[in-house]
């Protein structure tokens, strides 16, 4: 990923009544590297105030004296239209005072003439990291107000559902910044723990409808054990990473609910008539005291659950303290990277396998203790060719494969079996690129045959012939050779003696002029490959031919 896809980038409006200054901003800036996109420049308030109107930017530099609408003036204007808008004020010492009664209206950033290119990258890029971050929590918080707006259950099951829907790496703290807004003591009247509990069927054997009926049946099951305990209060949320439980009380007996839970894999595991390879796990987490606590142990639990490769089928578990979710081994991620390094394009499904097999032997290698770092490498993997089929087959949905592997990860019941699924994954994509390009193939074949031909060989690049039928230089190079018999070069070699045989039947031209013609720039090398190809140098072949 580059620098510029790293950074989001935001729009800017220049309003100076100085074109030499708008154009020294220009100059002085690298729009790319900061992450700014200049929208337009005025030199007045009012066409400032216009081009605001139209063109929506995050940012606005300007200067305070300018005909129409001064900056100061202009800046309120903009402010009442968006008030997170980031105002920078340049202008002369002697209209500092002015500058002052700009921070009235959240102006913070004040340029002096003549402008100094250091200090105008270092204010741009602190506004854009403030706007970048201001922008990320407008949006958790209107995402928050959707989910509240369209929810009709416990605040309970909305701090349950909020956390749930974060990323496993997010800060506690900022979680908890977001479910305050639900009435924290109201959820956190008793202590609770999290339960996490995954029934689970074969990925072999998976479909939406019988594991949406698991589902059910796990969720009825549980409804009856909780409800038999009158002083448990419980709530549940279905997830892709299984189904989790907040069970509140103040006098939560450890062992009461470790057989509560067995009890509860008992009679999942009874299913087996309806579901066949059913498997179940559970984790409980310790207790928790306070918001931030549960926030910790439902993550705890999330973590814990997806390591139920490591733990073995049909258990369950508690999570002890202190939860240690083990660091991620940088040396893996640096093999792995490594092994797709040093193997080339490989649209042959033996290079494919091999390939997996090869990347479980490093996993496996280096004492896994995180199935997450499994599955963020089995992505990686997955990435690496599905984009390399793309090339093949510009159709193809790369999001969907994604989705759909990620998905069917989930319903996995071993580390081998992920291993399985990715091999299964590209594999089965290979195949169905390969059998939409067949109607397609032979087109291409034809176009660099009569390309070549026209062009009798000469300066022809064979990547961008291959690039130009829409195909990669190895899959076109496999697909010219097993529709000819011969490999590009050995086919354009072909062309070139051909039009040098035909050629040196002509008494007029020189040998050096034959080569040439025949796309040879040395006449030593052109004699070589004539005698390897037909036995005879080309003066014996002109003989031969003139004899006759």
């Amino acid at each position: 990923m580059t620098k510029r896809e790293m950074i989001a980038i935001l729009g800017m409006v220049i309003a100076d009544d100085e074109k030499k200054i708008c154009k020294l901003i220009e100059y002085l800036v690298n729009w790319d590297e900061i992450g700014i996109r200049l929208l337009g420049t005025a030199y007045d308030g009012l066409t400032a105030l216009q081009l605001i109107n139209e063109k929506k930017p995050d940012i606005l530099l300007t200067d305070i004296r300018m005909p129409g609408m001064d900056g100061l003036r202009l800046i309120e204007e903009a402010k009442m239209q968006n008030e997170i808008l980031k105002c920078i004020i340049i202008s002369g010492y002697k209209d500092f005072q002015y500058a002052q009664q700009g921070m009235r209206f959240g102006v913070r950033d004040y340029l002096l003439k003549p402008i100094n290119q250091e200090d105008l990258t270092r204010t741009l890029k602190k506004l854009v990291k403030e706007t970048q971050e201001q922008i990320s929590v407008q949006s958790s918080r209107l995402q928050l107000e959707e989910t509240i707006k369209n929810y009709t259950g416990t605040f309970k099951h909305l701090f349950l559902k909020t956390v749930l829907q974060k990323q496993l790496n997010e800060q506690e703290e900022n979680i908890l910044q977001e479910v305050e807004k639900l009435n924290a003591a109201d959820i956190m009247k008793n202590s609770a723990r999290c339960i996490a509990v995954k029934p689970n069927i074969s990925y072999r054997e998976f479909t939406e409808e019988s594991y949406q009926l698991l589902t059910e049946k796990t969720l009825e099951i549980a409804e009856v054990e909780f409800s038999s305990h009158d002083d448990w209060i419980w709530i549940s949320e279905v997830t892709e990473e299984g189904i989790f439980f907040l069970l509140f009380s103040d006098d939560l007996d450890r062992k009461e609910l470790l057989e509560s839970i067995n009890h509860i894999k008992e009679r999942v595991l009874s299913l087996q008539d309806l579901f066949p390879r059913l498997y179940f796990n559970a984790v409980v987490s310790e207790l928790a005291d306070s918001c931030i606590q549960l926030i910790k142990r439902i993550k705890e639990s999330r973590i814990a659950i997806g390591n139920r490769f490591l733990t073995g089928l049909n258990t369950v578990s508690e999570i002890k303290p202190p939860f240690i979710n083990a660091g991620l081994s940088s040396s893996m991620d640096a093999r792995i990277i490594k092994l797709l390094e040093d193997r080339p394009d490989a649209f042959d499904m033996e290079e494919i396998k091999k390939c997996v097999e090869a990347a479980k032997h490093i996993m496996k290698a280096e004492d896994i203790t995180s199935c997450l770092q499994v599955k963020k490498n089995l992505l990686l993997l997955l990435n690496y060719y599905i984009n390399g089929f793309k090339q093949l087959d510009s159709s193809l949905d790369e999001h969907e494969k994604v989705s759909w592997f990620s998905e069917m990860y989930e319903h996995c019941t071993s580390l081998e079996q992920t291993f399985r699924l990715l091999e299964d994954t590209l594999c089965e994509t290979l195949m169905n690129v390969l059998d939409h390009l067949k109607n397609r193939e032979i087109k291409p074949v034809i176009y660099a045959k009569h390309f070549i031909e026209e062009n009798k060989g000469i300066n022809i690049k064979l990547e961008e012939l291959a690039k130009n039928t829409g195909f990669s230089y190895t899959y076109f190079s496999s697909l010219f050779k097993k529709e000819t018999g011969k490999t590009l070069t050995e086919y354009i070699q072909m062309v070139r003696i051909d039009t040098a045989k035909k050629l040196l039947t002509e008494k007029e031209r020189s040998i050096s002029e034959v080569a040439e013609l025949a796309g040879y720039n040395d006449i030593k090398f052109f004699t070589r490959q004539f005698k390897k190809t037909l036995g005879v140098s080309p003066n014996e072949y002109r003989k031969l031919f003139t004899n006759r």
